[in-house]
């Protein structure tokens, strides 16, 4: 091991700065190929842990700095000098850590809602593929009632029809024998639900998987734009209601004549 050793940093010595820098990359690209890769989870619980930590940290040298400069201003009053806001030089290595580590928060943070995004799609696609997956169901069975009862329990007992193929179906498209049997025992004992029936065919997402995640993502890609599309889209004003004219007794366009009394009228004049 010593000789080992020796080796090592005998050739670290002896290569250029370039080539060792691109043998460190090399190694650090060889140890990160050969770690598991790492659920979605487990993901984000070691973001989580990462952003715990940084901000602890953070905290920490926000409390040294603050403190620095209140003991700075204590001691500037004793000397009969007013307060001061600029931050002393002994603590500007502490300020230059306390902006990195903020950056590097900045980017666990946006990494982090990446990745809750990422796995809330992901849900929504294997939501979809299942939903999709029932539809497709739904429709082997209608085609399943409108079978002849020879070719149905020929599918029943065999997985094939009567003549010796394989069931084609519209949706689902050609069944091996194994799913096209499953699903006719399905329908012949009332199983409609995907769930029962992928208790009895644990393979048959599997199989169509590749077909119903194109369709499933689609999908949801689709609906995530509309969504995107109505919340980008602003409101239309509501137009603005006129007040209305007060009423009147008189009306529009007719004058009221206006009477002026006249002295005397209708008073009767005494006869001579």
């Amino acid at each position: 091991m010593v000789a080992d050793f020796n080796i090592a940093k005998k050739l670290e010595n002896e290569l250029a700065p370039e080539e060792l820098e691109r043998l460190k990359v090399e190694e650090a690209q060889k140890q990160k190929a050969e770690q598991p890769e790492l659920s979605p989870e487990e993901q984000l619980k070691n973001l989580e842990g990462d952003i715990e930590t940084r901000q602890q940290e953070i905290s920490r040298l926000t409390e040294s700095v603050e403190g620095t400069k209140a003991k700075l201003n204590e001691t500037r009053e004793k000397l009969g000098l007013p307060p001061t806001e600029e931050d002393p030089p002994s603590v500007f290595s502490e300020k230059d850590k306390l902006e990195k580590l903020q950056a590097e928060q900045e980017g666990l943070d946006k990494q982090k809602e990446e990745l809750i995004s990422r796995q809330e799609k992901e849900l929504l696609i294997r939501e979809e593929k299942e939903k999709i997956l029932q539809e497709k169901i739904n429709e082997v069975f209608k085609e399943f009632e409108e079978l002849n009862p020879r070719d149905f329990e020929s599918i029943f007992k065999s997985g094939k029809t009567s003549k010796g193929q394989n069931v084609e179906s519209k949706s689902m498209g050609s069944l091996d024998a194994e799913i096209a049997q499953s699903l006719a025992k399905a329908f012949k004992e009332g199983i409609k639900l995907l769930p029962k029936i992928l208790e009895a065919l644990p393979e048959l997402l599997k199989k169509f998987d590749e077909g119903l995640t194109k369709e499933a993502t689609e999908r949801v890609n689709k609906r995530l734009e509309e969504e995107q599309k109505k919340e980008e889209k602003p409101e239309e004003p509501k137009p603005e209601k006129k007040p209305e004219a007060p009423k009147s007794e008189t009306p529009p366009g007719e004058i009221k004549p206006e009477v002026n009394p006249i002295e005397g009228e209708n008073i009767e004049s005494p006869r001579a």
